[in-house]
């Protein structure tokens, strides 16, 4: 596991061990340094720099007809849950709101309704913005993960790979945070964006705690 140092703990899970989940992944343990370094360099981003550089990559690229998701669950077997459910609804469904310290939570980055044929090539990347309460940009890499093939089983539902869990510490700041990413499929020059909101709320004896607020849902 590789461990980012930003406000909170930040861990990179590989492939998962149910078949379903899995994809292929070939990077290197050089690969994998480059991108831990990039990340990091990243993560001091100004929110108007990463909003800049989000939208110079998709620049000529076409919306997707897919759709890209955010989940925010506590289990691999949740993810899994997701996939395999019917799709009226997923809607609704695997999107934790209130997140606190100490606990890991799983995000990743899926595509559903994926309209090409498992038998094509594949090229997704998804590039990954965490904003924090007090609006500066938490975490954020232009790459974080990917996919190169799909489950033949479920073609049109890709969890790209590998997937974020966090983990938030009693110091980190309670209030509403925005995960964003942007998936973009290299082949079909096309893209598609998805951005989810939770609140951190810390425990009743810690210092400064949350003072629950609705979240909106994006539109």
């Amino acid at each position: 596991m590789k461990h980012h140092n930003v406000a909170f703990t930040l861990l990179l899970i590989g492939l998962f061990a149910s078949p379903l989940l899995a994809q292929d992944n070939n990077q290197s343990l050089g690969d994998l340094a480059r991108q831990q370094r990039k990340q990091k360099q990243s993560a001091t981003a100004q929110p108007g720099e990463e909003a800049a550089a989000a939208d110079a990559e998709i620049a000529g690229l076409k919306e997707a007809s897919f759709k890209a998701n955010i989940l925010i669950v506590d289990s691999h077997a949740a993810i899994e849950k997701w996939v395999l459910m019917p799709q009226a609804g997923r809607a609704d469904a695997g999107r934790a709101r209130q997140l606190v310290p100490g606990k890991k939570f799983y995000m990743p980055f899926v595509v559903t309704a994926y309209p090409w044929p498992a038998s094509d090539k594949m090229d997704l990347t998804a590039r990954v913005r965490l904003v924090a309460p007090n609006g500066k940009i938490q975490f954020s890499a232009a790459r974080f993960s990917g996919a190169l093939a799909p489950d033949p089983r479920s073609p049109s539902v890709i969890v790209l790979n590998p997937v974020m869990d966090i983990t938030f510490d009693a110091d980190d700041i309670p209030g509403t945070y925005t995960i964003a990413t942007t998936v973009t499929d290299h082949v079909h020059s096309v893209y598609a964006r998805a951005e989810e909101q939770f609140q951190l709320v810390q425990d009743a004896g810690s210092p400064g705690k949350a003072v629950l607020k609705p979240v909106t849902k994006p539109r």
